[in-house]
């Protein structure tokens, strides 16, 4: 047991300095992927429209088994941050999520490409999560699907408002 709890330590550490070393100088690169799931449904189309800082990727329609992605960088060793801030429409409502990403996000990402999922529910995170098995000291990491945002439901008011702009755009 005790051989184990070494062995994972060490290769955590070998993780960590590799996802955070990258590739010499520089930034570390990300891909943020958003995937639309919304199979067997009557109108699966979704829209949706991310913004950091430095750049808006503009408004997206996506149908099912559809994704679109874009790549950023950060800096390297968890001083930096690069926040998106996601807003997602559909029949069901809408969802609003909020990306923070990190040099250190990789451990939670599968590498450098973060993902997630729009489905009947809501927004999901599809990565990993970390978990102390023992209580303290050791974390691991685990494959997770996690309901980042339920959806909304449209209000009566954002209703009409739709409504009241396609008859404008009729």
């Amino acid at each position: 047991m005790k051989t184990l709890i070494i062995w994972c330590l060490v290769s955590q550490a070998i993780i960590l300095t590799c996802n955070s070393a990258g590739s010499g100088g520089g930034d570390v690169e990300f891909t943020i992927v958003i995937k639309n799931e919304m199979h067997h449904f009557k109108k699966p189309a979704v829209f949706y429209h991310c913004v950091s800082k430095k750049k808006d990727m503009g408004w997206h329609r996506s149908v099912p088994s559809t994704e679109y992605h874009w790549s950023f960088k950060v800096p390297k060793f968890g001083n930096g941050v690069m926040i998106h801030k996601c807003e997602f429409r559909s029949r069901l409502g809408t969802a609003n999520i909020e990306i923070d990403t990190l040099s250190t996000t990789a451990i939670l990402c599968d590498g450098h490409v973060c993902e997630y999922a729009v489905r009947r529910n809501g927004i999901y995170f599809i990565g990993y999560e970390l978990y102390y098995p023992f209580g303290v000291f050791i974390e691991l990491s685990r494959p997770v699907e996690k309901l980042v945002e339920p959806w909304t439901p449209w209000s009566p008011q954002q209703l009409k408002a739709l409504h009241r702009s396609k008859d404008y755009h009729h």
